[in-house]
């Protein structure tokens, strides 16, 4: 396995090799992808089961339907860009830029900076790539890592301050068991939806082990 294939995560950013082109990753790419990889080649790891030296990848387009699986072989991979490197930039789009500063702010004065945290979604990309994809309705999605456990009520009171904010926030927590949604995790008790490599599992503790 490659070192870029080994370290890639998801949410993460790719900027693929211009001379890669469409074709490298698939040969059935709807016309669609094609151009968007042409005129911005980056796509985003998604979780998926995948063969050595490939990494699941995102195509998104300009609409919002337009979204295509592919796996990129891992040479094909230029920059990785994290949500956390991400985290200090701004959105062109100033309500969204506010959202994010008051989210830094709170996570900050909840969890006591000791997180790794970014955007992701269409404001992760647009700060990844500088593709002005987002527009005054947009969410602002976030990834919050947490290898150790996050007790529900800090959980609930995140949710309820992120609530408050004027823009949508949808945060998913990066469990040792996979992708889960704070609004999920926030609630007093029941199992929660962990988004993993081979599909959804219901789990009632996604950080006991496995």
């Amino acid at each position: 396995m490659s070192v870029m294939s080994a370290i890639a995560h998801p949410h993460d950013l790719l900027r693929l090799t211009g001379a890669t082109g469409a074709a490298a990753l698939d040969d059935t790419l709807p016309d669609w992808a094609a151009a968007s990889l042409a005129a911005c080649p980056w796509g985003v790891v998604r979780r998926a089961p995948h063969r050595p030296g490939f990494i699941p990848v995102g195509v998104r387009g300009s609409e919002r339907w337009q979204r295509h699986a592919v796996l990129v072989p891992a040479g094909a991979v230029t920059r990785s860009v994290s949500p956390e490197e991400l985290r200090e930039r701004r959105p062109h789009l100033s309500p969204l830029s506010a959202t994010l500063s008051a989210v830094a702010l709170r996570l900050a004065a909840e969890l006591e900076g000791d997180v790794a945290w970014g955007p992701v979604g269409s404001v992760g990309f647009e700060l990844a790539t500088g593709a002005p994809v987002t527009h005054p309705g947009s969410d602002l999605d976030l990834l919050i890592r947490t290898p150790r456990r996050l007790e529900r009520t800090r959980a609930a009171r995140l949710a309820a301050a992120f609530a408050a904010l004027p823009i949508a926030v949808d945060c998913q927590l990066e469990t040792p068991s996979g992708g889960v949604a704070l609004a999920e995790w926030a609630r007093p008790d029941g199992p929660v939806l962990a988004r993993t490599d081979h599909g959804p599992r219901l789990l009632n503790d996604p950080w006991a082990p496995a």
